[in-house]
């Protein structure tokens, strides 16, 4: 299961607080991979530090074409620190995205079963889509779901 990461901030001393779609908060500090991979010393440069970027619908997150990290990576290696009340959109979203992968499908797949275009199914994965009831029924459909099933 891919985790799906829908905030990412910065904090002083190289450290990132990432929120999740299931609304868990997450410490990571990026120190921590500087003795394995030296490559992440480029980020004691602030200005790259706080450039950091949710990468397509969050399944990670990078700086540039040589310094990311994946989501996984992150709720696993890091320190849980709380937990927010995901959005209802969020747990949709991320319901869409795993019920799909569980079928080993494409969002250009999903789009060609429903007919609603690819762009759209990557913002409702990312909970900022807002989906027509007729809409979630489609992607519903085509994943073998109920709506009901995506918002539990």
């Amino acid at each position: 299961m891919h985790r799906i990461i829908t905030k990412i901030e910065t904090k002083d001393d190289l450290v990132l607080i990432a929120t999740f779609a299931d609304g868990e908060v997450v410490s990571f500090d990026v120190k921590t991979m500087f003795d394995k991979y030296p490559v992440f010393h480029a980020l004691e440069d602030l200005e790259l530090f706080t450039s950091v970027k949710i990468d397509g619908v969050g399944y990670g997150i990078s700086w540039n074409d040589d310094l990311d990290l994946s989501s996984d990576g992150i709720y696993v290696r890091g320190k849980h620190i709380g937990k927010v009340d995901p959005e209802i959109r969020m747990i949709v979203g991320q319901a869409i995205a795993e019920a799909r992968e569980e079928k080993g499908m494409s969002q250009r797949d999903l789009s060609s079963q429903t007919g609603i275009m690819q762009a759209e199914i990557s913002k409702i994965e990312q909970g900022k889509g807002n989906p027509t009831l007729s809409t979630l029924q489609k992607i519903a459909k085509s994943l073998g779901r109920t709506v009901a099933s995506l918002m539990l």
